[in-house]
């Protein structure tokens, strides 16, 4: 009787091991998959700051200078949508300072030549 308890002990024991060991790999996996998503969005990030980028130049090719400020990427599933600030310098601008922005899927609002309305409503919808 006395085998048979230090039997179970030990099998016991082993098990402990073995899904200690399970459990430890498994988080390793999980921790470099979760790094390798973080590299992976910081690099989407910068792609899709980069269209609303060229998105704002290629609407206002006549600025003198276009300074982008806050900006961030809201994803929506797989689908990212830029939002920050612009401020777009022309020759005949009465506004003076950054306006906010949207981008998204190759649309581009923007809160001075598309109105608040129209803004805020991209703004709500997509930005928070």
């Amino acid at each position: 009787m006395a085998n048979l308890s230090r039997t179970h002990l030990i099998a016991g024991g082993a098990a402990v091991a073995v899904l200690a060991g399970l459990g430890a790999g498994l988080a390793a996996y999980v921790l470099r998959d979760t790094q390798a998503e973080a590299v992976d969005h910081r690099t989407d990030d910068a792609e899709a700051v980069q269209g609303a980028r060229i998105a704002v130049a290629d609407r206002f090719p006549e600025a003198q200078g276009v300074d982008f400020g806050k900006t961030f990427v809201h994803w929506d599933g797989e689908i990212p949508s830029v939002c920050g600030e612009v401020d777009i310098v022309q020759e005949q601008d009465g506004f003076d300072g950054p306006e906010r922005f949207v981008w998204s899927q190759g649309d581009l609002k923007l809160e001075e030549t598309d109105g608040s309305d129209a803004l805020n409503q991209s703004w709500s919808d997509l930005c928070v």
